[in-house]
């Protein structure tokens, strides 16, 4: 009975421990495989995104220097708008007389009073979300504590043009540019290795059954 007993213990250990060091080599193989370097080479689609990725850094990096150096170029050359907020403020020229009125003398949401502000407004605009007040805002700003008079200054049309075709569609769109060249070049790549691993196969079977053949006929 205890010899029985004992066999029985022994035979229980021996599938605990089994099963133990068998669940622990399946949670170390779906650790590996969770490895993003294996899922990567394991799938062809998702190598790609990530060599063109990877291809399209250096590049991107020259682009945002140059959208840089455009931000702060236009963001020098921006102006000041303030504006007389009152009930009535049709003979509010200036802040003085803004001032002895008794109302507020305050500024826009976008504005270029200083560089960070006027990257930010900048910046609206070449989202394309809003730019049309920020544009009529620039047309209307007479000077440094003046208000504001509509239309006074229809040559900042230029400026907001020149740095909607410049920024927003020219050097924003070369970000899409490179990577969309990249992803072509990455793709052709990977075809031809992949066409190159194919060949290797086909050159592999055919010596394998060249090979079969001849000791088909050595054993004849």
């Amino acid at each position: 009975m205890s010899h029985l007993t004992h066999t029985l213990q022994t035979h229980t250990r021996t599938r605990t421990h089994t099963l133990t060091h068998t669940l622990g080599l399946s949670h170390v193989r779906a650790t590996c495989a969770c490895v993003p370097p294996s899922v990567i080479s394991r799938a062809p689609g998702l190598k790609l995104v990530v060599e063109t990725l990877m291809s399209s850094l250096k590049p991107i990096g020259n682009i945002v220097v140059i959208c840089c150096a455009f931000f702060i170029i236009f963001g020098i050359l921006g102006g000041k708008f303030f504006v007389c907020q009152g009930e009535d403020v049709r003979n509010i020229t200036n802040r003085s007389d803004c001032n002895q009125a008794s109302y507020k003398w305050v500024r826009h949401k976008y504005n270029f009073d200083n560089l960070g502000q006027a990257l930010m407004s900048l910046f609206v605009l070449a989202s394309k979300d809003g730019w049309v007040d920020i544009m009529y805002d620039g047309l209307d700003a007479v000077g440094v504590d003046q208000q504001p008079v509509m239309n006074y200054n229809p040559w900042m049309l230029l400026y907001f043009i020149s740095f909607l075709l410049i920024v927003a569609f020219f050097v924003l769109n070369m970000f899409v540019g490179v990577v969309v060249e990249n992803f072509h070049k990455c793709r052709r790549s990977q075809e031809a290795e992949e066409a190159k691993i194919r060949e290797e196969k086909r050159l592999k079977r055919m010596e394998k059954k060249r090979r079969s053949k001849e000791k088909e006929l050595a054993g004849r």
